[in-house]
């Protein structure tokens, strides 16, 4: 039994020579004059094919090569008959290498059945599976063939019915642009990340070089003591300040909420703070080290041992 880990692969890809056009009615149709190739779509180095191992039928997953994008399932239906029995799609497989490929919507057939289709498809979606229309057994994977795999499928499924046509379609993610400040003692240039939904403050900021957690800083667990818990949640030494764009982070925990919230409501723990749900481009500032930042402890203000918290001098 193959094991979880390294299951899946890529797949070399090289772009393809030629360019198709089909009515898939079995006549071919000439490849557009003009060439129009969407940034993210017909562009071969924007997909990968991921094989898995696990996979008998060694079937193919087409997959967004960049993590800035992602590929959503569009399915629609053409209508057909025995009077108009061609799809009015143009393809092109912008892709191969040996058995398997990528071909993609290149346009519509002016006046076909192409544009009847009950939602649109568009320049540079990917061909993934197709049915006769009411008949989902006569389904036919698409997903990581070349053109003359794609058409024998096509072609296999009655011409006088409708067919339901499931592509991929790349599309940009919303995300977060965070701009990461530092105290003033520190006199280091801001920095700056790009992120996704879902992604965790504290191991982007890491990851990042971002020097996150606040070396003076109390633990919340044991009350007395410094040091960080280790992404637990536990010990308030990863608090950032969100000086904007607090509502794209998820939602607080009632722990998160006792430990800091409640007296700081700006305050986010970076080890349980996520980016979204979001549907747009977000804008973030965050303060590191909050307690740090000149002006947040009074003069008379002392720590367990008597010690002085104010922090100049001591950063």
């Amino acid at each position: 039994r193959a094991s979880r880990e390294g299951l899946c692969s890529a797949v070399m890809l090289f772009p393809s020579t030629a360019a198709f056009g089909l009515l898939l009615s079995g006549t071919p149709h000439p490849p557009l004059a003009v060439r129009v190739r969407p940034t993210m779509s017909l562009d071969p180095a924007d997909w990968k094919l991921l094989s898995r191992r696990d996979q008998v039928d060694g079937a193919l997953t087409l997959a967004a090569a960049e993590a800035g994008t992602e590929a959503q399932v569009v399915t629609v239906t053409i209508p057909r008959s025995d009077d108009a029995p061609s799809l009015g799609l143009l393809l092109d497989e912008i892709a191969t290498s040996g058995d398997a490929g990528i071909v993609a919507v290149e346009g519509l057939v002016e006046g076909g059945n192409g544009e009847k289709a009950t939602a649109p498809l568009l320049p540079g979606d990917a061909l993934v599976a197709a049915a006769e229309e009411g008949k989902p057994t006569t389904g036919v994977s698409l997903e990581g063939l070349p053109f003359d795999s794609v058409v024998e499928r096509l072609s296999s499924l009655s011409s006088a019915v409708g067919v339901v046509v499931s592509v991929k379609r790349l599309v940009r993610k919303p995300r977060a642009t965070v701009t990461v400040r530092f105290p003033e003692a520190e006199g280091r240039e801001d920095a700056r990340m790009t992120l996704y939904q879902g992604a965790n403050l504290r191991r982007a900021m890491l990851s990042s070089g971002v020097a996150l957690n606040d070396p003076l800083a109390r633990r919340f667990d044991a009350g007395v003591g410094t040091g960080d818990c280790g992404g637990e949640g536990t010990c308030c030494t990863c608090a950032v300040e969100v000086a904007k764009g607090l509502d794209a982070l998820s939602e607080p925990s009632s722990q998160e909420v006792q430990m800091v919230a409640k007296r700081f409501p700006r305050w986010r723990l970076a080890c349980k703070a996520t980016l979204g749900p979001i549907e747009q481009d977000e804008e973030i500032v965050l303060k590191v080290q909050p307690r740090n930042w000149d002006g947040f402890y009074r003069d008379d203000e002392v720590d367990v041992d008597g010690e002085p918290l104010a922090r100049d001098g001591k950063r």
